[in-house]
């Protein structure tokens, strides 16, 4: 088990530095375009495509990390007053519901990256970017989720393994 939830970890910290340089990219781009438009009023034309393909794919790639941090809104009001094992069996429950949920969006997704793939399906931009490429990232990031889910099953009744 405790294998399962370092390979879960660490492809979490992996997607998480993806959104990082994501960011990075994306912050870079808006200047460029702030420069390029007040300087030599020129524009690279893809600024709002290519920050909302950004947006997207830090938004997904960043989801599994924060699951993992404990960064996600939760509302305790009931849970903190249940004794740690019956607190430990709801959280299991609910993540085991939360999997099973995320994985079959992850079935939309993986159908309309398949589509998109099949098709060609470019964006409408100057462009034109493949649209299976945000797909996929947001399919990847729907499947990290999974299984940062998948482990918050057993976290809670592995404490010491999951820690190491």
């Amino acid at each position: 088990m405790r294998i399962f939830f370092r390979i879960s970890d660490i492809l979490s910290v992996i997607a998480l530095i993806a959104a990082a340089v994501i960011l990075v990219y994306a912050v870079s781009h808006i200047l460029l375009e702030t420069i390029l438009r007040s300087i030599f009023d020129k524009s690279t034309h893809v600024l709002d495509e290519f920050i909302g393909f950004a947006v997207l794919s830090i938004t997904f790639l960043s989801l599994a990390w924060t699951l993992r941090a404990e960064g996600m809104i939760r509302v305790n009001m009931l849970t903190e007053r249940l004794p740690e094992q019956a607190r430990n069996w709801l959280e299991a429950v609910v993540a085991l519901y939360a999997t099973a949920f995320v994985g079959y969006f992850c079935t939309f997704l993986l159908r309309n990256f398949n589509k998109n793939w099949k098709r060609g399906a470019v964006s409408e931009s100057v462009a034109e970017v493949p649209l299976w490429i945000p797909d996929l990232i947001v399919l990847i990031g729907a499947v990290l989720l999974v299984f940062q889910l998948a482990t918050a099953i057993f976290r809670p009744f592995f404490k010491n393994s999951a820690e190491g």
